[in-house]
């Protein structure tokens, strides 16, 4: 563990699948005060995630210090709390509502490219500063029943600094008094400062709309009916907030990386968004998708390689058995997305980008066992809800960004990623975005 300090902190998910070829599917660190265990073996990770999943819960460090800055929202919530609030919400994400949700996608990115992309001129940018951007105000448009009239840069900059410092409050060996005046904690308080006035302005504004069956409507109504505290559903505005937009942003600057880097993969997106017909007057619908398999076979493989939620982290209720081990209760159990989607054992050429291998009837997206090799948004009960809101949403966003520009990282060769809340480029993506001539 002291000889690995480095790595585990520049590349914890190298290091994890470095100990996992080392000492096997199941291994056990030498922790003071408590266990953590490493399981890799996709049946363990069904067993953790689905068969015995009521033998596991959230409270880890992880999910502790996530809540620092979306509380007790779904992603860090537990027990009855948290079937409470996703019995709430789950209406919202039913699949006659995302598909509805493809047009207001559709119309969010057409508005983001007029407004920033002139004729005939390139237009140099980060691309994933960008890409948060975007992805913000079509969790605005989607999931909070409006828009958020300009302030969507302001909040980008306030969840990515509370973030960053959460990251970093996660790597200290001590933990440090949330009292204590430090640099991180003020910087933290500021941005959720941002954040939450945000998220009272936003639900101000949705109570003086129109009824609807967007998520934030459902959450307001049950807050009158009292099945929800303020407390609570400021907790899930802002947990949308964060995870709606910036897994689905990560996932997007990936993919431009990824087809710059392979410009025969780029050339058959453009291809095949070119043969769609002209948006109507209301934009693409959902069954655009439907003619895009490769554009969306891209989609699968970057999450594949670039899983925004990188690791997964739960902890033993009770005893149990993983792989022929005894487990006992109180143990941090952690699976690692990212290097089980890297395995050779599952995967052939596990580090190639090869979208073909998630098309045909033997695509691991749709095979029985995907669950446990290819697991982006987790598994079992606790699978992420919007799941397949993220599915619609970043296909479409490529094929509408890619139908009318070309996306181009200056350095695509050099990007090297950086392990946060989620997966992202170091530093940052600088790009070129220009005008395709169709």
């Amino acid at each position: 563990m002291l000889r690995n300090i480095a790595m585990m902190r520049s590349a914890p998910p190298a290091f994890l699948a470095q100990c996992a070829q080392r000492y096997g599917p199941v291994v056990r660190f030498p922790m003071p005060r408590s266990e953590v265990w490493l399981v890799s073996d996709p049946v363990d990770v069904r067993r953790v995630l689905q068969g015995n999943h009521k033998a596991y819960g959230k409270r880890t460090i992880q999910y502790d210090t996530l809540a620092l800055v979306t509380g007790t929202g779904l992603l860090a919530s537990d027990a009855d709390l948290w079937r409470r609030m996703r019995r709430v919400m789950s209406p919202g994400f039913h699949h006659d509502l995302i598909a509805a949700m493809a047009t207001s996608v559709h119309e969010v990115c057409t508005t983001w490219a007029d407004r920033t992309v002139h004729r005939d001129v390139e237009t140099q940018l980060d691309l994933d500063a960008a890409m948060l951007e975007l992805t913000l105000e079509i969790v605005a448009a989607t999931l909070l029943g409006g828009k958020l009239a300009g302030r969507a840069d302001h909040l980008v900059e306030a969840v990515m600094t509370a973030l960053h410092v959460v990251v970093a409050k996660a790597q200290q060996p001590l933990p440090i008094p949330e009292s204590w005046p430090t640099p991180g904690h003020r910087r933290l308080r500021g941005a959720m400062t941002v954040l939450d006035a945000a998220v009272d302005d936003v639900i101000a504004a949705r109570r003086t709309g129109q009824p609807g069956t967007d998520t934030l409507w459902l959450l307001i109504t049950a807050m009158d009916e009292g099945i929800a505290s303020v407390t609570e559903v400021r907790d899930e505005v802002v947990t949308l907030i964060v995870a709606g937009h910036e897994t689905v942003a990560a996932t997007l600057t990936w993919t431009w990386v990824l087809l710059a880097d392979h410009p025969e993969a780029e050339q058959r997106v453009h291809a095949e968004v070119d043969k769609c017909s002209d948006p109507g007057p209301d934009g693409w619908d959902v069954d655009i998708l439907e003619r895009l398999p490769y554009t969306r076979a891209v989609i699968d493989e970057c999450l594949r390689l670039y899983p925004p939620a990188w690791v997964i982290t739960r902890r033993s209720l009770e005893p149990d058995s993983l792989g022929g081990f005894e487990l006992p209760a109180g143990a941090t159990v952690i699976a690692s997305p990212y290097a089980i989607q890297r395995d050779a054992q599952w995967w052939p050429n596990p580090n190639r980008f090869d979208p073909d291998r998630f098309l045909g009837e033997a695509s691991p997206r749709e095979s029985g066992a995907g669950p446990v090799t290819y697991l982006p948004f987790g598994a079992g009960p606790r699978l992420c809800i919007g799941r397949d809101l993220a599915l619609m949403e970043a296909p479409m966003v490529v094929a509408t960004l890619a139908r009318v520009l070309r996306v181009r990282p200056v350095r695509p060769t050099s990007v090297r990623p950086d392990f946060g809340v989620t997966l992202r480029p170091k530093g940052g993506l600088a790009g070129i975005v220009v005008r395709r001539q169709r």
